[in-house]
C-alpha cells in the first residue's frame, strides 16, 4: 500500500465517484478505478460498494476514511513544515466561494498572487453550498456570504457585500420609479428562484419592492444581469456588480441598500500552513483594497 493510493481513496470517498475524483486527480476515471482496486487487492478487502449512481463506502472504507483524514492532515503538516525553506511556497490550496466574488473579485486579481508565488497551485470553485457542507479537503477556504453554523473551523469578518436594486436605463426611462417610500409598487420584478444559494437577494427584494405575481424567477447571478439588461423588470444585484454595468440604473440608492458580511473560512487543521496562510493574507487584502466597490460606495 502507498501514499497515492491513499489519495486516489480519498478523492472517490469525497466524491461518491470516480468522476469527479478523476477531475480532482487529474486522471481518467478508469485510472482511478484502477487504483482503487490495487489499493483493495492490496488489502485484501473491499473498500466501496460499486452502485449505479456511484461509490458508496463499505464498514471498513468507513473506517480506513477516519485513518485516511488522519495520515493526510500529518502529510499535509510534514510537506508544509520542510516546504518555502527557501522562501518559495508551494502545494495546493483550494478556495470556494459565490459566483459574484469568484467572477468580478478574485479570479480578475489571481494573476498578483501567482505572479508572488509561482510555485503555488490554486483552485477556485464557485459552490453555493455551505463550506461546513463540503467534503473536508474539496476546500481549504471560503470566502462565503454566510458563517457556518457548524464544523471546526477558523471564521474571521473580513469585510461586508452591498446590494442595491437596478433596472435597466430603458426600463426605468419608461416605468420612472417615482416613489420615496418603501415597498416599490407596481413594476416587473425578476426573483431569485434558489433561495437556499443567495439569501440575500429574495430578502432585499421582498423588503424593497411590493411581489405579487413575479414577471420572471431565475436562478443564477449571470442570469438576473442579463434578465435586468433586457428590460425584464427591477432585480436585485450586488453593486459591484450592478455599478459596473453602464447599462444597468441603481434605483433609490438612500432606501435600497443592503449589506451582508464577508466571511472568511479555513479548516482549523491546516490554518497555520504557510500556503493557506498566504492566500488568506491575499484574500483579506483584497476585500479591503475593494472596499468601495464591494459596498456600492462608488455608484
Amino acid at each position: 500500500m502507498n501514499w497515492n493510493d491513499i489519495r486516489f481513496f480519498l478523492a472517490v470517498a469525497r466524491h461518491g465517484g470516480l468522476t469527479g475524483a478523476a477531475r480532482d486527480m487529474k486522471a481518467s476515471p478508469s485510472t482511478v478505478a484502477r487504483r482503487i482496486e490495487t489499493l483493495e487487492a492490496s488489502l485484501r478487502t473491499r473498500l466501496f460498494e460499486r452502485r449505479p449512481d456511484g461509490y458508496a463506502l463499505t464498514e471498513t472504507g468507513r473506517a480506513m476514511m477516519e485513518r485516511a483524514l488522519a495520515a493526510e492532515t500529518e502529510m499535509t503538516a510534514l510537506e508544509d513544515g520542510f516546504s518555502g525553506r527557501d522562501g518559495r511556497v508551494s502545494g495546493t490550496v483550494r478556495v470556494v466561494t459565490v459566483e459574484t466574488l469568484a467572477h468580478h473579485l478574485l479570479i480578475p486579481n489571481l494573476p498578483l498572487l501567482q505572479e508572488a508565488h509561482p510555485d503555488l497551485s490554486l483552485g477556485v470553485a464557485v459552490n453555493a453550498a455551505s463550506f461546513a457542507s463540503l467534503p473536508q479537503r474539496e476546500a481549504d477556504i471560503g470566502l462565503r456570504l454566510c458563517r457556518p453554523e457548524h464544523g471546526n473551523f477558523v471564521v474571521r469578518r473580513i469585510g461586508t457585500i452591498a446590494f442595491g436594486l437596478y433596472g435597466s436605463r430603458d426600463y426605468v426611462e419608461r416605468y420612472p420609479v417615482i416613489e420615496d417610500v418603501l415597498p416599490i409598487t407596481g413594476h416587473r420584478l425578476i426573483a431569485w428562484g434558489d433561495t437556499q444559494s443567495f439569501l440575500a437577494l429574495p430578502k432585499a427584494l421582498r423588503a424593497w419592492a411590493q411581489i405579487g405575481s413575479t414577471t420572471l424567477t431565475v436562478d443564477s447571478m449571470q442570469a438576473q444581469l442579463l434578465a435586468m439588461k433586457s428590460g425584464s423588470g427591477l432585480g436585485v444585484l450586488p453593486c459591484i456588480l450592478g455599478d459596473g454595468d453602464d447599462q444597468l440604473v441603481r434605483i433609490k440608492p438612500a432606501l435600497c441598500h443592503r449589506e451582508e458580511p464577508i466571511w472568511l473560512v479555513v479548516h482549523e487543521t491546516i490554518r497555520h500552513t504557510s500556503r493557506v496562510h498566504v492566500v488568506c493574507d491575499f484574500l483579506e487584502t483584497l476585500v479591503a483594497a475593494n472596499r468601495a466597490g464591494l459596498t456600492g460606495m462608488t455608484g
